[in-house]
Order: structure tokens, then C-alpha cells, then sequence
């Protein structure tokens, strides 16, 4: 029998699933049970034309029938109810009432066992230090920025829309493209193309695939956490 793609739906979920059109609804009750968290006893099963079209389809009542039989077609939404008395619809998406564990920044920053330890115990991101062994470190430019400065947190373009984040490291001139004003990032993931030397001049040191040079237009300064960002096209 074949597979088809179906939605599911029940008090707590909706999800996409594929079952055999072969299966009898026993079966399928039996597969419900760990999608829906209700016991097959007091399932309450009936097919939807789909999610748009609110037409009931059938109501799944003989066991022994298969999703075949009923004619379950694909992308029909098989609706899970509970005939359960103690049910509580709801009991497993509201989150409400849950209490919530919550720190103060203080209270995170002295504690061992966060992102924000770890990063400084390594000097990662923006807790790396500053390259001292720069050979290349001409005055920044005056088009360049007064907040384009080394060691400020900074965004720069990525594909798609998307931004990166990550560290100035260099602020100046270099013989890159047409030359002038350029700005070198230290990002915060492995999405950059180099480790901050380019044709022999190393302009500042990172880890490998840390670094990109930016034109001055494209650096965003600002107070930005650490983030997972794509690649760019406006670097070199």
C-alpha cells in the first residue's frame, strides 16, 4: 500500500506524518500514541478534508477498516480527540503556570557553568584580546567612522539578508581591491575567509576562517551578543 503525507492533529500537536493507507485504524491508533500522548482507548479519531477546508471527511470508528477503506487521501488532517474524563486538553502546551528559573545578570556572571564563563575562560568571541603583533597599522582613515574603533562588537552583511557578528580588529588603510578605508572582523563562527593576513601583510591575527575585511559603510557598531551568522559578499 502507499505511503501518504497527512497532518495530525490533537489538543497538545499538529504535525506532518506518513502512514500505509494499508493500516487498519487499530493500527494507526497505535501509532498515535506516542504523536499524541493519548491512550488508544480514548482516541476520538476523524478525518478532515485538510487544514483550509474544516469538511468532515469520515469519523474513524471500526477498528478493523483500513485508512484505505475510508479513503484517507493525502494531505488530509487525521483530528485526535480524548473520550478520557480526567483529560486535560491543553495540559502539555500551556506553559503559563510552569515556573520560570530566572537570574540576574549579576547572578549569571558569577556562576561557572555558562556560555558567558566559558567564553571568558578561553577568550573567545568578544572576550579575545587584542592582537599586539599587527605589521601593518596605518592611522585609520578620517572617512572611516569615530566609533569604528578596535576592539568594538559589530555586525557586518551576510548572504541572504542575514547578518554576522563579531569584533573589529583593524581599522585603516590596505592595498586590498581598489585600496583605502578597510575594517577587519573578527567573526564569532567560522563563516569568515581567512585568519587576518592577506598576500603576505598580516593586518591582525584570529582563528582560521574567523576573519573578513568590510568596507566602513557595511560595519554596524553596537552592544550585539554573539550570534550564528551566514557568509558575505561584500568582502574580501
Amino acid at each position: 500500500m502507499p505511503l501518504i503525507s497527512v497532518f495530525v492533529s490533537s489538543p497538545d500537536t499538529h504535525s506532518e506524518r506518513r502512514f500505509d493507507t494499508g493500516l487498519t485504524v487499530q493500527q494507526l491508533k497505535d501509532k498515535l500514541v506516542p504523536i499524541t500522548g493519548i491512550s488508544p482507548q480514548h482516541q476520538v479519531v476523524r478525518v478532515f478534508r485538510s487544514s483550509e477546508q474544516n469538511e468532515l471527511v469520515a469519523s474513524l470508528d471500526d477498528e478493523n477498516r483500513t485508512l484505505e477503506n475510508y479513503g484517507l487521501q493525502e494531505w488530509n488532517v487525521i483530528k485526535v480527540d480524548s473520550s478520557d474524563p480526567n483529560a486535560r486538553p491543553g495540559e502539555f502546551s500551556d506553559l503559563s503556570a510552569v515556573e520560570k528559573f530566572e537570574l540576574t545578570p549579576e547572578e549569571y556572571e558569577a556562576r561557572s557553568d555558562t556560555v558567558l564563563s566559558h567564553l571568558k575562560a578561553n577568550k573567545l568571541g568578544r572576550f579575545a584580546p587584542t592582537p599586539t603583533n599587527l605589521t601593518h597599522a596605518p592611522p585609520p582613515p578620517s572617512s572611516v567612522p569615530s566609533n569604528i574603533v578596535v576592539g568594538a562588537r559589530c555586525q557586518v552583511p551576510g548572504d541572504g539578508g542575514l547578518e554576522r557578528r563579531g569584533t573589529v580588529r583593524y581599522v585603516g588603510t590596505a592595498p586590498i581591491g581598489k585600496g583605502g578605508a578597510w575594517v577587519g572582523v573578527e567573526l564569532d563562527e567560522p563563516v569568515g575567509k581567512g585568519d587576518g593576513e592577506i598576500e603576505g601583510v598580516r593586518y591582525f591575527t584570529s582563528r582560521a576562517k574567523h576573519a573578513v575585511f568590510v568596507r566602513p559603510d557595511k560595519v554596524d557598531v553596537g552592544d550585539y551578543p554573539e550570534e550564528d551568522l551566514m557568509g558575505s559578499d561584500d568582502e574580501i
